[in-house]
């Protein structure tokens, strides 16, 4: 009789606990055919890794660290400037944005990471900006949108917009 009570027991803890443990599905939001294969994906939160790859970033990058700064991208990396400007490779990127940084100031407001799909890796950050250029005498304002695309802990794709601001 003791063995089947405890027996009893035991099952009616395992029973408990797998009914307390939610296996509920990853959430999801919105939609993109940003993706590789065309396909229409939700998307999903990314990780602070991520977000900490461009924090990093932008701390080298604000110290005009050029050499360090090379080693956040791959090789094949793509980068498409605010000003229309296309380059596909880090060299001809990075000499472009030496040449105006003593008259460029930002100030790094915001970051997020999301995911088309968390089981293949690949992570799209999302960075906000305020800029300042100096331009002559006068000094322009501006709201700057960054999107990095990382995979692997390299940044692939840089995308640069922005606003004037008033």
């Amino acid at each position: 009789m003791k063995k089947i009570k405890l027996t009893t027991l035991l099952i009616a803890v395992i029973a408990l606990n797998f009914s307390c443990q939610t296996t509920s599905p990853e959430r999801s939001i919105g939609f993109t055919n940003w993706s590789d294969d065309g396909e229409t994906y939700k998307w999903h939160l990314g990780t602070e890794k991520a977000v900490d790859l461009v924090v990093e970033l932008d701390k080298v990058w604000s110290a005009q660290d050029y050499t360090t700064m090379r080693t956040f991208f791959a090789d094949t990396a793509k980068f498409y400037h605010r000003n229309g400007k296309f380059f596909d490779n880090t060299n001809d990127f990075i000499n472009f944005i030496s040449e105006g940084a003593s008259a460029t100031e930002w100030k790094f407001s915001s970051a997020y990471s999301v995911d088309l799909d968390p089981s293949r890796g690949g992570e799209h950050v999302q960075a906000g900006f305020e800029l300042s250029t100096k331009s002559g005498d006068s000094i322009i304002k501006s709201e700057v949108h960054e999107q990095y695309y990382v995979i692997d802990n390299k940044i692939v794709q840089w995308r640069q917009f922005s606003l004037p601001m008033n």
